[in-house]
């Protein structure tokens, strides 16, 4: 049996996951062209990244549906910044992926060639915080397991709604 704790988080989690399938089925967002995510990652055995784009389109199925980074060579399209500090100048450099954040599972899938990773890295999300400012209504989760023991932040954003 879950603890006080654990139910009020999944609640919480439940409510936010909720909310992100409303903003994708609102037809003023089309079809989720105003919502915006960031994606950060730390852990080992890469350096940390973050990857950013558009969540369009969306796709209702199940109880919620799936938010998805826009397609390749498309404005939004989600790409992933690695720090290079190869060099004696630190570099950034863009890696283009993919990006899915199936609603009903809570679980953000990117793929893409991230250098010193696999291919494919997911986990499943746990609510953090919302909030309002200037560009828009924000809802942040963090990693509650990952495909690489790695430790995420992804921020969705209702660009404008505030």
């Amino acid at each position: 049996m879950a603890t006080e704790t654990e139910s009020h988080e999944r609640t919480r989690t439940n409510h936010a996951l909720d909310t992100l399938a409303q903003w994708g089925n609102d037809p003023s967002t089309d079809g989720g062209e105003n919502i915006a995510f960031s994606v950060s990652r730390q852990g080992a055995p890469s350096d940390a990244f973050l990857v950013t784009g558009d969540c369009t389109p969306f796709t209702p199925s199940g109880g919620r549906g799936t938010l998805h980074g826009q397609p390749p060579a498309t404005t939004g399209e989600p790409t992933a910044y690695f720090d290079d500090f190869s060099g004696s100048t630190p570099t950034i450099d863009q890696v283009a992926c993919t990006f899915a954040f199936d609603l009903n599972a809570a679980k953000v899938t990117l793929a893409g060639a991230f250098p010193g990773l696999p291919a494919s890295l997911n986990f499943h999300v746990e609510y953090l915080k919302s909030f309002d400012a200037a560009g828009g209504k924000n809802i942040v989760f963090c990693s509650r397991t990952s495909s690489d023991d790695a430790g995420y932040v992804i921020a969705v954003q209702l660009v404008g709604a505030s």
